[in-house]
């Protein structure tokens, strides 16, 4: 069984209900819907298809929105340019265009500008007229919509554009399990992003900008989980900080019983490949070993010519990293939660089945506080958890380990104990005559109260 969970991207490769339902049965968990692409009827019409395709499959999908987020990107160009190293352009109002009016207002003079994900480096020597005069340090050819970034410098975007509180109403209206929150810049983004989006889906907090890592505590604090977006954090960031800042972000959402997701490159070269190379399978395999939940899919699966074989190849290289010869990290719990009732509950749970070489562990759980603290000490064998509330066994299909399954809601703590068993012997991943720990909360219809564990022989 694959622990760790996929996110793909779902795009003109993969939007027919055909490939995205061969892909859930390679191991997708998430499908992902990146808004920055296609329009909104697309959008709507994705999110449609992977709940038929959930539906018919009678297995639980999540869905993720990714946001546009405040960024500066080129404008129209009536045709690519070559910059030249060495060369002295205009970048705003009265040169290269950009969606951005207050860009020369806020980058100094001094500071660097990095163009097309930073293969073009350029350094601003003056400014006037709201437009940056720069040096071209690195050249390159730049095309239309490439975006425009500038390490270390925090500009003054609103973090929610018009289009991203559509997005958000989307979301919402469409029950989406998952919001990925792009270019944040502190925890105040996250507070304002929820205030828009209400109750309902997590958000996922993407880290990639330099803001974004001096303030990661305080973003996972705030926020339902979080991504290591490498592509844009690598432009940021010193690239060969990026390794750092992954193994430190998956840390703390660990600590925090928040799920985690690593993301960009990680089997780019199936976009035309329908294997992946040797160094792509050893960074899948070093995500899993540093505790992430998910590990994601991008181009590959949007654009790319092997959707399906990307999924498979991801879910393979999952699959040998958990095999039990490299063990995954485990951080350990934040001290805010360490000595509560529901963590002290989780990890006994964990040593108990281990101890007395349980099958597995089930738990019933109502908001999916209980398997995220039971996945937080990534345990040897499967979580079960039990729910009667559809939308959280969809937002447990991000969480480490955890094999979600939908129950009827029951009135006693034995009929709560006897349904979740049963269901977990009912889809076979439990056998008549294994030993079973059984975790929950009392009441059992209010969230974060797990303070029981029993043993229990299916």
């Amino acid at each position: 069984m694959k622990r760790t969970k996929i996110v793909a991207t779902l795009g003109p490769s993969s939007s027919t209900p055909d490939v995205i339902a061969a892909m859930a049965e390679a191991g997708m968990n998430v499908a992902r819907i990146n808004v920055s692409h296609g329009t909104v009827a697309q959008h709507e019409a994705l999110a449609s298809r992977v709940r038929e395709v959930a539906r018919t499959l009678g297995q639980p999908l999540g869905l993720m929105l990714d946001t546009r987020g405040p960024e500066v990107r080129v404008g129209k160009l009536a045709q690519p340019m070559q910059l030249k190293t060495g060369d002295e352009v205009l970048l705003g109002r009265r040169g290269i265009p950009v969606n951005y009016e207050g860009l020369a207002e806020d980058v100094p003079v001094g500071a660097q500008v990095l163009l097309a994900d930073g293969r073009i480096s350029l350094r601003v020597m003056g400014k006037e007229s709201g437009t940056l005069r720069l040096r071209v340090e690195r050249g390159g050819v730049l095309e239309s919509g490439k975006r425009v970034s500038v390490p270390g410098v925090r500009l003054a975007l609103p973090p929610l554009s018009p289009a991203d509180k559509e997005s958000l109403k989307m979301a919402q209206e469409l029950s989406f399990e998952f919001v990925a929150l792009s270019f944040v810049q502190g925890p105040e983004d996250i507070v304002r992003a929820r205030r828009e989006l209400g109750p309902g889906p997590w958000l996922i907090a993407k880290v990639e900008t330099a803001e974004a890592v001096k303030n990661m505590a305080k973003i996972v604090a705030a926020a339902d989980g979080a991504m290591v977006a490498r592509g844009d954090l690598g432009v940021e960031v010193d690239l060969y900080r990026v390794p750092l800042v992954q193994r430190k972000l998956v840390d703390l959402c660990n600590a925090h019983a928040k799920p985690v997701v690593v993301a960009t490159q990680m089997l780019e070269s199936m976009v035309n490949s329908p294997v992946p190379t040797r160094a792509e399978v050893a960074d899948v395999a070093a995500a899993v070993w540093d505790g992430a939940d998910g590990v994601m899919l991008s181009e590959e699966t949007a654009v790319g010519r092997y959707p399906v074989e990307a999924v498979q190849a991801m879910a393979a290289a999952c699959r040998a990293a958990e095999c039990g010869e490299v063990e995954i990290r485990v951080p350990g719990l934040a001290p805010e939660l360490v000595g509560q009732v529901p963590a002290a509950i989780a990890q006994a749970a964990c040593h108990i089945a281990e101890e007395i070489r349980a099958a597995a562990i089930v738990c019933a759980t109502f908001s999916g506080w209980t398997a995220r603290l039971l996945s937080s000490f990534r345990p040897g064998i499967p979580i079960v958890a039990t729910t009667p509330v559809d939308e959280t066994a969809r937002r447990l299909t991000l969480v480490w380990g955890v094999i979600p399954l939908k129950v009827e809601r029951q009135n006693t703590p034995d009929a709560l104990a006897a349904a979740a068993v049963a269901a977990a012997k009912d889809e076979g991943l439990i056998s008549p005559g294994d030993r079973v720990v059984f975790t929950a909360g009392l009441p059992f219809w209010q969230a974060g109260t797990t303070n029981l564990v029993r043993v229990i022989e299916a």
